[in-house]
């Protein structure tokens, strides 16, 4: 059996929410709960986050999709929509390129199909210097409170503690992974199913110009802003954020 922790509410057609960098299922909390009314609702830990155990290193995105994959075979879940927050997002594109057949729709929160920019290729490579130096709480501080819009949201806190329960050899091999994914791009082009885009409108991380420009080239793209939101729209916006996820859903099913 998988080793991935998940937890399941709702039932009815399946949904699985995939976090991002540093993160666990508990960023999903609130929205699975408005979204399980109607849907069976998977949150998942990505190996080596939260409660399941990080596998042999190093490994790649790659890796890491085929592990989820085997475990959506595990559970027998048929035809799911995925939505990926970040890392998930490139998560959840890879499971698309290595099954095509996987998903009944995918969505990108806070995430694109674009590979590391040298530029962002040698941001992964100072956080692995520091972390490895340093340690992942020093790291986990500091970058943190620049997911959201405003570094004094009243959530900066909770979700900090969340992540200061990622382990550093998590951190580099993750850094490492994203820095060499591949360029998702075709994958989006090639998938006939819908393909959902939420983007924050103050997001440093991933500009919604990106988002635009990576969704007026697919097949069946459904582009969501959320205002006033940094890269945490599940936390900052979550109504805004699980109405889009519902009309998406409907849209999917």
């Amino acid at each position: 059996m998988s080793p991935i922790f998940f937890l399941e509410k709702g039932k009815g057609q399946s949904v699985i929410l995939i976090h991002g960098f540093c993160e666990t299922h508990e960023i999903w909390l609130e929205i699975s709960e408005s979204l399980a009314a109607h849907y069976k609702v998977f949150c998942i830990d990505l190996p080596g986050f939260g409660k399941s155990p990080l596998p042999a290193t190093p490994f790649s995105i790659s890796d890491i999709s085929k592990l989820v994959l085997n475990w959506i075979k595990d559970e027998d879940i048929a035809r799911p929509v995925i939505i990926g927050h970040s890392l998930g997002g490139y998560v959840a594109l890879e499971m698309a390129r290595q099954k095509p057949d996987c998903a009944a729709g995918l969505g990108l929160f806070h995430s694109t199909a674009q590979a590391d920019s040298p530029e962002k290729k040698e941001n992964r490579n100072k956080v692995v210097d520091f972390v490895s130096r340093n340690g992942a709480k020093p790291f986990l501080d500091s970058f943190v409170p620049t997911l959201f819009y405003k570094k004094d949201h009243p959530s900066v806190n909770k979700i900090r503690e969340i992540c200061n329960g990622t382990s550093k050899e998590s951190i580099i091999n993750y850094a490492l992974a994203m820095r060499d994914r591949i360029d998702y791009q075709f994958v989006m082009d090639e998938f006939t199913e819908p393909i959902l885009f939420i983007c924050g409108g103050n997001d440093n991380f991933i500009p919604v110009e990106f988002s635009k420009k990576q969704a007026e080239k697919c097949t069946d793209p459904h582009f969501y802003v959320l205002n006033e939101t940094g890269h945490m729209g599940m936390i900052e916006k979550p109504e805004n954020a699980a109405k889009a996820i519902k009309r998406f859903l409907q849209i999917c099913f």
